[in-house]
């Protein structure tokens, strides 16, 4: 029991650490804001997710379940992450609008969990390339709606007039659990 409550206790340190400390990840050089951050950060998503789902869907349908590798299916989708960010990082760099920083750019966006989760629901569910493309696509533009809402709120909540206990952790808990709930109101809108 007390193995249980001490693995909880690091869970909400380490969660209260990353959403207090979220301004001062800056994964771009240039930029300084927040909200602008998110911006690139979701340009970047856009780019990268629909790459990996459409490299993954094809090589499981075409190498990996023909042949009964099936079971090597998350580490090749995590080998293809990891090798198309660097690729990413490059075209911003060569874009020159945005100067991924580093190594805090490839971490954060190799490390994305809609990265490799969007990848893996492609290849369970999606029967041809179009509709993995598509769906991939629709994915990294929402995942960067919420980048936005979430970049916003925080620019918003920085110069709000909110008592010294509330600030920081507790507020960004708070507004993310009514942003969650606000979210979760979309539950079962499209039936499958």
């Amino acid at each position: 029991m007390s193995a249980l409550l001490l693995i909880l206790l690091s869970a909400v340190l380490v969660n209260v650490m990353a959403l207090t400390r979220m301004p001062a990840w800056r994964p771009f050089e240039a930029i300084t804001g927040t909200y602008k951050g998110a911006q690139a950060l979701a340009v970047a998503s856009l780019i990268a997710v629909p790459t990996v789902a459409a490299i993954t869907w094809s090589l499981s349908t075409a190498l990996l379940e023909p042949n009964g590798l099936g079971y090597l299916r998350t580490l090749v989708f995590v080998a293809i992450t990891l090798t198309v960010v660097p690729l990413v990082e490059w075209l911003l760099r060569r874009d020159g609008r945005l100067r991924p920083q580093r190594p805090g750019f490839t971490l954060l966006l190799s490390t994305n969990a809609a990265v490799l989760g969007v990848a893996l629901m492609v290849d369970s569910r999606m029967q041809n390339i179009i509709d993995a493309v598509g769906f991939s696509i629709v994915a990294a533009a929402a995942l960067g709606f919420l980048l936005l809402a979430f970049a916003a709120m925080h620019e918003r909540l920085q110069h709000a007039d909110v008592p010294g206990v509330f600030r920081d952790a507790p507020l960004a808990l708070v507004s993310a659990g009514i942003m969650a709930l606000a979210f979760m109101g979309f539950t079962g809108l499209i039936q499958e």
